[in-house]
């Protein structure tokens, strides 16, 4: 009640705040957002910043973002979630213009409760879990050192010591253009990247291997100092291929050698779904988790948020445990086997070549997060069609963008010759 009322307080005494850079960290399960970054239509495309620009505004805590001085950690892709972004910008404080010593900030204590009021406006698939104090100068983006991604994945048929072996070839600086998406308006002078670690290990508190042969699930946590576009989700591509043996872990060394790959293969990204923004990291940021530091508190804010998310977790293992039923029972159903035999679809899986061909000879590629694609023939991945280089990309990119330009020019001087000519007929 005293956090509502506080909103509708705001608007009648803005002025008389005084304002303070703060950081937030941010936690959202992004399935139902395309990405975190705002694309100007809320409506259409729906993002999780929309939301958070909805709810500090809102609560009064902004005007509008133009003047917040905002910055974010990084960009997620459509449906990727995230459980460590952390943004800043300038928002209201409960103190006062005329009180002594406005430069000075309140404490934790004496501040706004900006977790729980941001909190009670986000809709349930966004929280805040902190905020921090920082500099006027502070950027979340350029202050970032170092960003860890994870990724989950049911191991299937998929041998993880080779793809172990993979990951540390992935590991260093390297000029990673060949796993990302290239766009050349953004005119990016340099692919290299460094991979401080990647490794896998089995997800922890979970134990679906007993649902049945390969349903065990695995995590890659990967840590980096900054990342491409589409990075993670093309690396974890390649990964899969080498898991299932279709390529060798070699061919992650050779992908990252410019000189003897000068252009990215075709090959598909993986799923959005199991990419996690699991940390972003920072030097010298004192986090507050709650609005009472120094005192105890019958509901503190980390209560209140695990609170919260154990009734989420409660509603989506309900929808597990419901498919997990579904696919039990569907696995006792009859199928006729290569002998012709009748046993069950269990049984089929299990019978199953490594390599997931049928009859017809198909090779099933596993994408992640459920998805798979299935290839009439399998061709290595070096010996795919590659797309330009990024060279010839932004030459393209300048031709087209130089005729858009010849011919916007061309039409605003047909316009001035047709009202020109209307002037003198009149």
């Amino acid at each position: 009640m005293y956090l509502n009322q506080m909103a509708l307080d705001y608007p009648k005494r803005r002025t008389n705040y005084t304002t303070r850079k703060v950081a937030f960290r941010i936690a959202y399960l992004g399935w139902n957002y395309s990405g975190y970054a705002s694309q100007g239509q809320p409506e259409a495309i729906p993002t999780v910043e929309d939301q958070l620009f909805k709810a500090l505004k809102t609560c009064r805590l902004i005007e509008n973002m133009e003047e917040s001085d905002y910055s974010r950690c990084g960009r997620t892709d459509k449906g990727v979630s995230g459980l460590g972004q952390v943004i800043a910008l300038k928002v209201r404080s409960k103190k006062l213009q005329q009180s002594d010593n406005p430069e000075e900030p309140l404490t934790p204590d004496q501040e706004l409760p900006y977790i729980d009021t941001l909190n009670r406006m986000l809709p349930s698939d966004i929280r805040v879990l902190a905020w921090a104090p920082v500099k006027d100068d502070f950027n979340a983006r350029f202050d970032c050192v170092g960003r860890t991604y994870r990724y989950f994945f049911a191991r299937g048929k998929m041998e993880i010591e080779r793809m172990r072996t993979a990951c540390r070839y992935f590991e260093g600086q390297h000029d990673f253009r060949n796993f990302c998406k290239m766009d050349p308006s953004k005119n990016i002078t340099s692919y290299e990247r460094t991979i401080m670690s990647m490794r896998i290990d089995p997800v922890e508190h979970t134990q679906t291997d007993r649902i049945g042969e390969g349903t065990d699930f695995y995590q890659v946590e990967l840590k980096g100092t900054a990342f491409l576009w589409h990075q993670v989700r093309f690396m974890m591509s390649i990964l899969f291929l080498v898991g299932q043996g279709l390529e060798e872990p070699e061919v992650v060394r050779d992908l990252l050698d410019i000189e003897k790959v000068p252009s990215k293969p075709d090959f598909p990204m993986a799923s959005d779904l199991p990419l996690v923004l699991y940390d972003c990291h920072f030097k010298e940021l004192n986090w507050i988790y709650s609005s009472k530091t120094l005192s105890y508190e019958s509901l503190p804010s980390p209560y209140r948020t695990y609170q919260h998310y154990t009734e989420e977790w409660t509603v989506q293992m309900i929808r597990s445990l419901t498919c997990q039923y579904y696919l039990t029972k569907v696995g006792k159903l009859p199928v006729r086997m290569i002998d012709n035999s009748i046993n069950t679809v269990e049984e089929f899986v299990k019978n199953r070549s490594r390599h997931d061909h049928n009859q017809a000879g198909t090779t099933t590629i596993v994408l992640g997060g459920g998805k798979e694609t299935r290839l009439a023939k399998y061709k290595k991945v070096l010996e795919r069609p590659r797309c330009d280089p990024d060279e010839l990309k932004k030459e393209k990119f300048e031709i087209r963008k130089k005729r858009k330009l010849d011919k916007q020019e061309e039409n605003e001087q047909k316009e001035r010759e047709y009202k020109s000519s209307c002037i003198d007929s009149n």
